[in-house]
């Protein structure tokens, strides 16, 4: 365990002189979250009966977080699989101890660490500044440590959906049209767009319940019922994390094996 943070450290510290980057990155969740806030704003003076599904406060936190998560990056782990199996690097990475996987991860993890930190600090400042804290039917220690465990687990279910995708590369050569219907379904059941509690019923029950919704079940984390919730969330997360690592499973071994054979 500690070698992997140290990974992590190593890469994140070398992704520092990278600055202006990380700049222009926080420029771009900065103008996300006013227009956010402006335009949610004026939705709930024309519509003031949406106070009672969700309130404007854990409205706008519900789309902060899902982009604060959105910089942390597990998303290019599918185009990082791609370009090694394209190009052939894959075999470079295998001849190393690590596992070729778990660097992909942990380089991933490095890369994006940073910026998300960074996002974290102004979503929190900005939001906080603006429309306060959200409104959660518990103490504000019990809520982030609710919180934490959500992001762990849903940044976990994330990693493995992209690695699946990248993985795909094997068979299909090109596998970003996979990334592309994925990080979509993501997207809008994420609530990346528009929170789920807006969305009909039956959306909203797909949204909570299926991979592509528990990936980003951070966002439900801003809802005033959370805690109720947290459970379901929690087991419905462990699910997906368990159906998707033994796919995982199966697909590298699959994977490597036609790597062996046809090199």
């Amino acid at each position: 365990m500690y070698k992997s943070f140290y990974y992590i450290y190593i890469v994140a510290k070398n992704t520092v002189s990278e600055n202006k980057k990380v700049v222009f990155q926080m420029i771009n969740h900065i103008v996300f979250l006013f227009f956010s806030l402006f335009l949610y704003k004026h939705v709930y003076e024309i519509l003031p009966n949406m106070q009672n599904k969700l309130p404007l406060p854990n409205a706008i936190w519900s789309m902060a977080v899902y982009f604060m998560v959105f910089w942390l990056g597990v998303r290019n782990l599918e185009r990082n699989f791609r370009n090694d199996i394209q190009s052939g690097n894959i075999e470079i990475y295998l001849l190393r101890p690590l596992s070729y996987i778990w660097q992909k991860v942990l380089i991933q993890i490095g890369w994006g660490i940073i910026p998300f930190t960074f996002a974290t600090l102004l979503s929190v400042i900005i939001c906080y500044i603006f429309v306060g804290l959200p409104i959660v039917n518990a103490s504000i220690l019990v809520w982030v440590l609710g919180v934490f465990i959500i992001l762990i687990l849903s940044q976990i279910l994330t990693i493995l959906i992209y690695i699946l995708c990248g993985l795909s590369a094997f068979w299909i050569e090109n596998s970003e049209p996979i990334y592309f219907v994925v990080s979509k379904l993501i997207m809008v059941f994420g609530g990346a767009w528009v929170p789920i509690a807006f969305f009909p019923k039956a959306f909203q029950i797909f949204a909570q319940f299926s991979p592509f919704g528990a990936s980003m079940s951070i966002s439900l984390a801003m809802y005033p019922n959370f805690l109720d919730r947290l459970p379901l969330i929690v087991l419905n997360s462990i699910f997906w994390i368990l159906f998707c690592y033994i796919l995982l499973l199966i697909v590298k071994k699959r994977a490597f094996k036609r790597l062996a054979v046809n090199g």
